[in-house]
């Protein structure tokens, strides 16, 4: 009886001692259908345009456990560019400013993540806009995780935010009037594989 329950508790402290690793990161996929990365730049002082990518693609890494551990890549493209003004879009995908046929992605893949609060984090990472890459630090809100009412498979939704400086990117078209700080918001949900 003795070897029994000694066995027991091996097996236990054995399963135990295994839980971390199984509990550790797991990878989700960013939903294309319900992912958008918008943009707000002021132009000439008077307003604002405001404008979104609709089409991305990228992994989350989540630990739950030690969300320090977790990272992020993902690649939002160009051409997938809508401002509600189809001149200006296609104005906006050119070579004088985004150069969607040079550089059709934008890309982010995270080298740091340092949690702020109960939900949220700050991330850090290098972002490639038109070629040039820069370290860009974005604030990151975890909304909810957990199965879909419609498809049942787990899922996370995030809110994203930050800014970026066009210049420092390479884009300096209209400088003065339009401006160079860029807001960006995103709105992403990810689907456990």
């Amino acid at each position: 009886m003795k070897r029994l329950l000694a066995a027991l508790f091996a097996g236990a402290a054995l399963s135990a001692a295994a839980a971390p690793s199984m509990a550790a990161e797991v990878a989700y996929k960013l939903d294309e259908a319900h992912t958008e990365t918008t943009f707000v730049i002021d132009r000439f002082g008077f307003n604002s345009v405001i404008g979104i990518f609709a089409k991305s693609e990228g992994t989350i890494w989540l630990d739950e456990a030690a969300p320090e551990k977790s990272r992020v890549e993902a690649t939002v493209y160009v051409d997938s560019l809508l401002s509600a003004n189809t001149t200006r879009d296609e104005h906006l995908k050119g070579e004088r400013w985004l150069n969607a046929v040079k550089s059709p992605t934008m890309t982010f893949k995270s080298t740091k993540v340092e949690k702020t609060g109960a939900d949220t984090a700050r991330v850090t990472g290098d972002m490639t806009i038109m070629g040039v890459t820069q370290p860009v630090t974005l604030d990151v809100k975890l909304n909810k995780i957990g199965k879909s009412p419609n498809s049942q498979k787990q899922q996370a939704g995030f809110t994203i935010t930050g800014t970026v400086s066009r210049k420092a990117f390479g884009s300096a078209s209209a400088a003065g009037m339009i401006g160079d700080s860029v807001a960006i918001r995103i709105e992403a949900l990810a689907v456990a594989q």
